[in-house]
Order: structure tokens, then sequence, then C-alpha cells
């Protein structure tokens, strides 16, 4: 059910895979995956307030999520990791690189896919109180984010953009030389920005939810809307939004292809110790 609450955002795709994930240390990772259903459960509660029975519920669906997620996922990424390191270390193209993000999103649904029959039970129980409370609170959010982008500018999301991938590059491969900043600063002004599209996605998003959970108890219904809300957000987005995300997805494969061709030899053993060090982990917490 949590996978309601994190949607299609989660598709940070490689740069999840290359700059995020690997930012943890061997473990942080394992310890927060062991408290994975403990962290869950408290951030779904934080949308919607469970009676008791909806809490058991909830809580013995996302330790079946996990227990699956732990059995068939996790052995997945740490192979295709395994096939990253080696890639990093001999070299890869942005095709190479495309490959790995499509293996991220497969992954991503079939998350979804699998959560889909926990979610339509739960959100079906759901009374009107508890989804007018869940939809206030995505108003709320959307209300933040345009005076966000009301009293942003281009050049302060540009600043912002820089400074975290610059902090979670550091993470990974330690000290930026600078042909390694520069090629930062130049794709992050080269993303277009996409607050504005992402809001009114966000609104189409939250509108086509309600009209979900207004015919809830149609259990065949619920399903389909949601496969499309979580597993195809692209069919809510626009022509021009889904050309700019395709866009800034290749500029960012772009700059992951290369920075790799200007790690030193002390920032690729680093990288790749890290990406062997996860592969480890996902192994252990598979077994």
């Amino acid at each position: 059910m949590e996978i309601l609450k994190l949607n299609y955002k989660a598709l940070r795709a490689v740069f999840a895979v290359l700059v995020i994930s690997v930012s943890a240390s061997g473990c942080t990772t394992k310890l927060a995956y062991n408290f994975l259903d403990w962290g869950l459960y408290w951030e779904l509660k934080e949308y919607v307030k469970f009676n008791q029975d909806q809490r058991l519920l909830v809580k013995d669906e996302i330790s079946q999520l996990i227990n699956w997620h732990r059995r068939d996922e996790l052995p997945q990424y740490a192979d295709q990791l395994e096939e990253l390191s080696i890639g990093l270390e001999s070299g890869m193209n942005v095709e190479e690189l495309e490959f790995v993000y499509k293996n991220l999103k497969s992954s991503w649904q079939r998350i979804v896919i699998k959560t889909l029959p926990a979610a339509v039970n739960i959100i079906s129980d759901l009374n009107d109180q508890q989804v007018n409370s869940f939809f206030e609170m995505l108003i709320e959010k959307e209300v933040d984010d345009a005076t966000d982008i009301e009293n942003g500018t281009n050049i302060r999301t540009i600043e912002e953009r820089e400074r975290y991938v610059e902090k979670k590059i550091v993470g990974v491969i330690g000290k930026l030389n600078n042909e390694q900043n520069i090629l930062i600063t130049r794709w992050a002004g080269s993303m277009s920005p996409t607050k504005e599209l992402s809001l009114i996605q966000a609104i189409q998003w939250r509108t086509t939810m309600q009209s979900a959970m207004a015919d809830r108890q149609n259990k065949k219904k619920l399903k389909k809307h949601l496969i499309v809300l979580f597993a195809n957000p692209d069919q809510l987005r626009s022509a021009n939004y889904r050309q700019i995300i395709d866009k800034n997805r290749r500029l960012v494969l772009q700059l992951i292809f290369d920075l790799n061709q200007t790690l030193t030899t002390q920032q690729r053993s680093k990288l790749v110790k890290k990406l062997k060090d996860f592969v480890k982990d996902f192994r252990d917490l598979s077994n």
C-alpha cells in the first residue's frame, strides 16, 4: 500500500542506482531494509488513519510484500548492480545506461502489480472520512507546491539541482575535480524545468484517484484505475510533459556517461567498491 504514497516519482531511475542508493553504507542499507515494514506502515498512517482491523490488514500486507521483495526482487537488483559495476570498470555507453533505467522501471512496475490486490482490498474498505482526509492532505501538498513555484526562480532551481547532485556524487566517488564540477554545472543548466507541469499532472493524478475511490466498491474497476495511476502514469501526462521528461532523462544518462569518462583511478575504485558492497548487501538480505 505504501506504493500508493510513493507513486511515479520514485522512478528517478539510473540516478537512484548510481547516486542515491550507493551513497548509503552497507550497515545503513541492511538496517534500513530490516526496519522497512515498520517504516512503511508509519509513513502510510500519515496519510490514512486506520481502524484496528485495517491496521492489522495493512501490517500483514506490508509484511507479505517485503517477504516477496526480499526473495524475488533483491537477487535481481544484485545481479543488475553486479553487471553495472563491471560495465563502469570497462566502460558503458549511453544506450547501456538506458538499459539500466529500463530494468529499474520494470522493477517498479512489478512492485506495483504485486501490490495491487492488497491495495484494492485496503482502499475498498476505507470509509468516506478516511478518503476525504487523504485527499485533503494531497490538496495541501498541491497548495504548498504552487506557493513554492510562485516564490521560486529558475536560477534558484538550477542552483539547488546542482548542489543536490554534487552532494550525492561526492558521497559516491569522493571530491570532484574541476572538469567534473563543470560537467555538473552545465548539466544543471540544460535540464528543462518541470515544476509547473508536475503540479498540473499531480492535480490530474489526484482527480483521477478521486474518481477511482468514489467507486471503490467496484474492485475490478478500481484495479484498472490503479494500474494507470501507479504503473503507467505517462497516460496522465501531456505530450509536452512526456517529451520534457524524456529529454531530461537522456541528459541525466549523458551526465552519468560523461562523469564516468572523467573518473580518476581512485574515484572509480571507490564507486565500484560501493556498488559491490551494495551487491553483497542485497544477496545477504535475500537469503
